[in-house]
């Protein structure tokens, strides 16, 4: 009996330690995504259209943003995403997710309202019990770009 338990124990206790490291699910992708709510692991790679190269990491992606704050100033920037799919590994520790978006914001140089599309993809990863993005490409769509 003494064995039986013990023998229990050593099923469920790797089971339970998987389980709570396995912390990405297509729902948690889905709620972030439409709540813009996705938080970044620390060596995360990010490239946009507004960038030359790809940030790593997020001291760099910290740094880029400010640079880009400064260059082409903006206010009242709203963006959405649309995932059109989202497929989560086996062991749902490892994801990605595809699909378009909507951005727009007023130009402070300009003084004009620009709207747009955007296309991305976006990798998710468990980190410390937390589903996190590990990479994320985003790029407009050229033919939607609007300045009013």
């Amino acid at each position: 009996m003494r064995y039986n338990f013990l023998l229990l124990v050593l099923l469920l206790v790797p089971s339970a330690t998987m389980a709570q490291a396995s912390v990405c699910s297509e729902q948690k992708i889905r709620d972030a995504a439409q709540k813009t709510s996705a938080k970044y692991s620390d060596d995360s790679f990010f490239w946009s259209g507004a960038f030359d190269k790809p940030l790593i990491g997020k001291a760099n992606q910290q740094t880029g943003a400010r640079k880009q704050e400064t260059a082409e100033p903006r206010k009242n920037e709203a963006s959405a995403n649309h995932p059109q799919r989202i497929v989560v590994a086996n062991s749902l520790d490892m994801a990605y997710e595809y699909g378009t978006g909507d951005m727009s914001y007023e130009d402070l140089k300009t003084g004009k309202h620009v709207t747009f599309q955007t296309a991305y993809l976006r990798v998710w990863k468990s980190v410390e019990g937390e589903c996190k993005v590990a990479a994320f490409m985003i790029r407009p769509i050229e033919s939607s770009i609007k300045e009013k």
